[in-house]
């Protein structure tokens, strides 16, 4: 119980990270005085330096253990997030961001590793699913937070807060039981070693596959959700007000975590559990296509997001929960840096094309359209994968 709750705390920071400067945009935008251009920098900011964290950190976490990591990674968090919250420019929170992507991958590289790490073969989807419902709450908290306390209160109380929740997981990590030898790779660390390791997880079809599906899934959520609190704070809901709107996001959010929940239970009646996941992401495509048809109803916008959150975290659940299978314990870290550096890219493209196709248009047409193209092509590479023989996506298990 004690790993479960640290890795849940862990996984819990890495989302509530990612998810909280977009609700928060448009009260540091207020206060800062931001450009279109300064908040695109302050989305990229982070992925940016993330996708170089996790590309670097991968085979050192399988090579030193993932636990000294996740310690390492929440205590360098702590300062920054403190740091970021004493901010006044533009500069300085993209600075925070930056220094943010580069430790926070020592976290996130960690947590799905770890659980193949401690927890017994026959538990670790249960515990997988448990974990992944860090997702939706972070979620959750992020953005109905971000929009109460940003709007009441002020943009830096969420940073205070996720200051003092890191250094917590510090603490809680500390005494986690050191990573099995046997979980650990031996292999030397050289230029070579990372291109062959980090390069050949890709090789597989059905890896690659759901590696290329992973970035359109990440992209896609980066580009509809970066100015979707935007777009219903300045024009979709501005009549109803902050409270009204945080609340909305509150309910939307449990939608999230009932897929996350519920993904496991749902994947049983499927042959294959992708197929679900496909699926999911093309009922995602038609209401995202659908959220600026709502402008103005707010009972319109409550469901869709709702549903928008359901299938991001349905899909995320089994994505991530059988990523793992595909490859030995000792490369688990390394594929799950990869998982993070494909989704910390298709944020930064998503950020900065979410902050772009915003500023051509105001209504969210553009946002919602290339949000949905983007989810039915990864519904399209999500079902190829399920044509492919068991056998031979999971031979990297082996």
């Amino acid at each position: 119980m004690f790993i479960t709750a640290t890795l849940w705390i862990a996984f819990f920071v890495v989302n509530f990270n990612i998810a909280m400067m977009i609700p928060l945009l448009p009260f540091i935008e207020r206060d800062i005085g931001l450009s279109s251009s300064q908040a695109a920098m302050v989305l990229a900011a982070f992925p940016i330096a993330a996708l170089a964290g996790n590309l670097s950190v991968g085979p050192l976490i399988d090579r030193y253990g993932r636990k000294r990591f996740i310690v390492a990674g929440a205590l360098a968090c702590t300062v920054i997030f403190a740091m970021t919250a004493a901010s006044h420019s533009a500069a300085t929170i993209a600075l925070g961001r930056a220094l943010t992507g580069l430790f926070m991958p020592m976290i996130g590289a960690s947590v799905f590793a770890a659980i193949a790490d401690y927890v017994p073969a026959g538990s670790r989807a249960r515990v997988a699913g448990y974990v992944t419902s860090a997702a939706p709450i972070a979620f959750l908290f992020s953005m109905s937070m971000g929009i109460l306390l940003g709007g009441l209160v002020a943009w830096q109380v969420p940073l205070v807060l996720l200051a003092m929740v890191t250094l917590a997981l510090a603490a809680a990590a500390a005494r986690l039981p050191p990573t099995p030898a046997a979980a650990l790779s031996v292999a030397p660390l050289s230029a070579r070693s990372y291109r062959d390791r980090l390069l050949g997880l890709s090789l597989d079809g059905g890896t690659r596959l759901l590696l290329l599906a992973y970035f359109c899934w990440a992209t896609a959520i980066f580009v509809f959700l970066g100015l979707y609190p935007s777009w219903i704070v300045q024009h979709g809901l501005a009549s109803h007000g902050v409270r009204s709107i945080g609340m909305m996001l509150i309910l939307g959010e449990m939608g999230g975590l009932s897929g996350a929940l519920l993904s496991g239970v749902l994947a049983r009646s499927f042959r294959h559990p992708l197929r679900l996941c496909a699926i999911a992401a093309l009922v995602a495509a038609g209401v995202v296509f659908a959220v600026p048809l709502g402008d103005g109803s707010l009972a319109f916008q409550a469901a869709t997001y709702a549903a928008f959150a359901f299938g991001r975290d349905l899909m995320l659940a089994l994505m991530l929960g059988g990523a793992m299978l595909l490859v030995s314990a000792s490369q688990r870290g390394s594929l799950n840096a990869v998982l993070n550096a494909v989704y910390q890219t298709g944020a930064t493209l998503g950020g900065a094309a979410s902050a772009w196709l915003y500023g051509l248009r105001a209504d969210f047409i553009a946002n919602a359209t290339i949000a949905g193209c983007l989810f039915a092509a990864a519904s399209f590479l999500l079902w190829n994968i399920t044509r492919i023989p068991v056998t031979a996506t999971a031979a990297g298990s082996s």
